[in-house]
C-alpha cells in the first residue's frame, strides 16, 4: 500500500507548483520515503488508514531524496567556497548540504519531525 500517489502529490501537495519529480519515477521515490517514515515510526503507518501528515511527509521526503540523487556530491548546490577565473573554475562549501549523505540524513529526520512530531506516531514508549 503506498501513503501517497502522484495525484495525491500534484494536487493536494503541490497545489499548482511545477513538480520535481516525473510521474514514471514518483512510485520509487515514494517507496523510498515511505522505509524512512516507517524507520522512524516502528512501522505504525502500516498498521493504520494513511493520515494528511502522512502523505504530505512522504512527499516532502520524496523530494528531498529525489533532488539529492539528481544533485549527488559534488554537483550538490552550496555556497560557493572559492572561484578561480582560469578556464571559470569553483567549488562549493558542502559541509552544510543536505545533498550530502549525511546532510540529507539529517534533513529527512527534520522532515519526519515536522510533519509527524505531534501525531505520536514518532513516541519510542509502549502504545
Amino acid at each position: 500500500m503506498e501513503y501517497a500517489d502522484y495525484e495525491y502529490y500534484v494536487e493536494s501537495y503541490l497545489l499548482g507548483r511545477q513538480p520535481d519529480i516525473p510521474e514514471s519515477t514518483f512510485r520509487y521515490y515514494e517507496k523510498q520515503a515511505e522505509k524512512e517514515i516507517d524507520r522512524v515510526t516502528f512501522d505504525r503507518v502500516k498498521r493504520m488508514e494513511t493520515p494528511k501528515e502522512v502523505k504530505e511527509c512522504v512527499c516532502d521526503v520524496a523530494e528531498l531524496i529525489f533532488k539529492a540523487e539528481r544533485y549527488g556530491g559534488s554537483d550538490a548546490p552550496g555556497p560557493l567556497a572559492s572561484y578561480g577565473n582560469d578556464g571559470e573554475t569553483g567549488t562549493y562549501d558542502l559541509s552544510r548540504s543536505v545533498y550530502t549523505e549525511e546532510g540529507k540524513r539529517k534533513k529527512i529526520r527534520e522532515i519526519i519531525e515536522k510533519h509527524l512530531g505531534n501525531t505520536g506516531l514518532m513516541y519510542l514508549g509502549v502504545d
